[in-house]
Order: structure tokens, then sequence, then C-alpha cells
């Protein structure tokens, strides 16, 4: 696939800055789809609104053969949400879908998310086959992305991927927070936690993005990207403490005060998501030929130690 041209939007996001450079060192081309023209020289083209039309669609897929599709909005505060998640998350993907399928001649890889699939909890283990049950109006806007792409691409020369939390350096939101509580210089009462989540490495991500481009076995899939083993939020803060250089420093105290000192700080909602599981199975897509990551807390380890380093 030496030289084939992959479009990647979303390229300067957490994730596609790592996917644009494992692209290029297997030999692809990467143009980048920007929201800005600033700077646009060959490798970078301006990305279409929602509202545009399909022309400029297609005229932005001009002389690709595999499009990577990335960009999106996870969180926002803005009045009218659910009508941002739907134009950004949907409409957005449906139209790159619709010119992809008049242009294209190699792949096309959706990254939604787990949240399509269910909500932020879930009792046993999450499979491709269950029914999915978004809770919120951005799982739900994946999920109606996912359709529309099915839908606009008959031939099934695309891949629908959804991730569980990916973790890797510069991760944001529940990772950043457990990152700042395992940078405190002092002891963590966190050992209590028992719930258990799936997570996914950046790196093994891209991989499994890379993989989905060049094996036909995942043409018009969709598959769960995880981690083998789930793990428990103190073994992540352990990790993440030997990354940094520091004893693991956890103990566990009553479950009652963990959860009163969590309210005290108005964090109540969020331990109790951190708390609780969600267990992803990436069986499907690792019987395609994908290697997941065996060792989460290990990979945590090495993953913020390189950061320390550097």
């Amino acid at each position: 696939m030496t030289g084939s041209v992959v479009l990647v939007t979303g390229a300067s996001g957490f994730i596609g800055v790592e996917l644009v450079s494992q692209l290029e060192a297997s030999g692809y081309r990467v143009i980048s789809a920007t929201r800005s023209t600033d700077g646009s020289n060959g490798q970078s083209r301006q990305l279409p609104s929602p509202g545009d039309p399909d022309e400029m669609f297609r005229h932005l897929l001009k002389d690709v053969e595999h499009v990577v599709h990335l960009a999106a909005i996870a969180h926002t505060q803005l009045s009218g949400a659910a009508d941002a998640y739907r134009a950004v998350n949907c409409v957005l993907a449906a139209k790159l879908a619709k010119a992809a399928h008049k242009v294209i001649s190699g792949k096309f890889i959706f990254v939604s998310s787990i949240r399509a699939q269910c909500a932020s909890a879930h009792k046993g283990i999450v499979n491709e086959t269950d029914l999915p049950a978004p809770s919120n109006d951005y799982g739900q806007a994946k999920l109606a992305a996912e359709a529309e792409i099915a839908t606009a691409m008959p031939k099934g020369n695309y891949t629908i991927l959804r991730p569980v939390l990916v973790y890797g350096a510069g991760a944001k939101g529940n990772l950043a927070m457990l990152l700042k509580l395992a940078a405190l210089p002092l002891p963590l009462p966190l050992g209590s936690l028992t719930g258990r989540r799936s997570l996914v490495d950046r790196s093994a991500l891209c991989r499994a993005i890379i993989h989905c481009l060049n094996e036909p076995t995942t043409d018009a899939g969709t598959f769960i990207v995880s981690d083998k083993l789930p793990v428990t939020v103190p073994q992540i803060l352990r990790a993440m403490r030997r990354g940094l250089g520091r004893s693991p420093g956890i103990f566990s105290c009553p479950p009652w005060l963990l959860n009163l000192a969590a309210r005290v700080t108005r964090q109540g909602e969020r331990w109790e998501k951190l708390n609780e599981d969600l267990v992803a199975s990436s069986a499907k897509l690792r019987e395609t030929g994908w290697d997941a990551v065996e060792d989460t807390p290990s990979q945590l380890e090495e993953v913020y130690r390189i950061a320390r380093a550097r």
C-alpha cells in the first residue's frame, strides 16, 4: 500500500496526531482535513461544514484513495447540544461517506464510540451483537452516523470502529483527572474502588485503523476496540505513578467515606461512573488479525514513563 493517499479528518486531535505518524511510517501519503485553510500546502485541505453542498465533499476527496473520519465533538456545553452532536457527528459523517462512495477506490474508516453501543456503565460484557442502546445525545448521534454510512456505501468498503476510553499522553477527561491525582505527593485512599473498565491504548487503536484499511475481512463490519483485559481505578493509578517514577501509594478506606468525600467535592457522579463496570470485548476484531494490548497496566506505565522522559 506504499504511496496510497489517505485523507484523515481530525488529524490534529489526540488520536489523529498519532495516526498520521503511524500512517506515514507505514508508507501512506496523508492529507489532513482541517476547518482552517491557514497554511494549506497540498497536505491539508479545508473540511466542509455539515451544511455545505455535496460537491464540496467530493472536491475534498479528489485524488484520495482512503478516508479515516475522526473529526467529531465529544463534549459541548452549548445550548442545543443535541443539534450540535447531530450536525457534526452524524450529518458531516454521512455527507463524507456519500461523497466517498462516488470518489474513492479504497476504504472508509469511521471511528465511532463505545457510547454508540451502550451507556457509560454496563452489566456483563459488551459485544457487537448486543442491541445498541446509547444513553446520551453523543452516542445517539454516533449510532445514527453508523447507519448513514452503511446506507451510503452499498459496496461495503467501510469499517466502523467503536473504541472504549482511549489512553495515552495528553488524554483528557477522566484520565486527565486520574493523572492529576497520580501526580499528587501523597497517598490516595482509593484502593477500595472495584469497578472494572475497558481501556484502549492510543497506539493500538491507530494500528487497528491501519489494519482495517488493509484487511478485507473487516469490510462492512462494526468492531469494538479495546485492550484485552479491563482494569480498575487503583490499577490505573498505580501504573500512572510507576510511570511517573513514584511509589504506588494507594490504600483502602471504607467506601461510604469515599462516597461522602466525592459528594462534598461535587465529584459524586464522576466517581460513580469510574467505579461502575464497562467491560467490552474486542474478540471480534482480534479474530481478523489485530493484536490488542495484553497487559494494560504495563502499557499505561510505559506511556507515562515515556511522557515523563520527554
